[in-house]
């Protein structure tokens, strides 16, 4: 027969193996790992390549990736954790900006894939696919909130035209201003490219309302401030 201290020794033995086998063991039985890259509204984190599925229009149909070197930004810019654009308020300028007029981003291509549900997640932008290199333009006057590498989104830059409105370029192979860079409609902002989750080059192309993110159906939105972009449902 045990003594009260035997007894009460194995007691104590056993809720501290019980407490340390349950703070070892993950919850639900299961590890969680977090990936370092963050998912996107429009990509989701999927190992590369991502190879489409059967008769999904994606952009390396028409236009296969440049090569195999890497793409480059130049001189590296990346957001800073406090700033990226999923924790970016939108910045009001003090002056108002002039009357706002708005251009095709990148007018020589070809529209691949439309907003909507894409791969189980919203694809929350146009794909408009055109030769490696071709240079992007911002669609309206604006102010740029970031410009650097933004997970799936590849080398990506956000704009805010100060009037409510955001745009959002993705996949870019050259980055060609910098955060707080006052830029024009029409203006040279970055080279189409192939990074982050990207079947090939293309621009994805965003319209946001308010804040990022917070998009909505780019080429109605578009078209309604005189920029067709043909090839999506309105």
């Amino acid at each position: 027969m045990l003594s009260v201290s035997a007894l009460s020794a194995t007691l104590a033995a056993g809720v501290g193996a019980a407490s340390l086998a349950a703070s070892a063991a993950p919850i639900g039985g299961t590890l969680s790992v977090t990936s370092s890259e963050p998912p996107t509204a429009a990509h989701a984190p999927a190992a590369l390549p991502i190879v489409p599925p059967p008769g999904d229009e994606a952009p390396a149909k028409t236009h296969p990736r440049f090569g195999s070197s890497p793409e480059s930004t130049g001189p590296s810019r990346t957001y800073p954790e406090s700033t990226a654009p999923s924790a970016v308020p939108v910045r009001r300028k003090t002056r108002p900006l002039p009357r706002q007029h708005w251009v095709h981003p990148l007018a020589s291509a070809d529209v691949t894939s439309c907003f909507g549900p894409r791969w189980g997640r919203l694809h929350a932008g146009v794909d408009l696919a055109a030769p490696h290199g071709t240079p992007v333009v911002a669609a309206g006057a604006g102010v740029v909130v970031s410009a650097g590498a933004h997970g799936g989104y590849g080398n990506a830059i956000l704009i805010d035209h100060g009037n409510g409105w955001l745009t959002h370029y993705g996949h870019l192979s050259v980055i060609s201003v910098e955060a707080g860079q006052a830029v024009k409609a029409g203006e040279h902002i970055g080279d189409e490219g192939s990074t982050g989750h990207s079947t090939g080059p293309h621009l994805h192309f965003e319209v946001h309302r308010g804040h990022f993110p917070n998009p909505v159906e780019p080429t109605s939105w578009m078209r309604e401030h005189g920029v067709p972009i043909p090839g999506c449902a309105s």
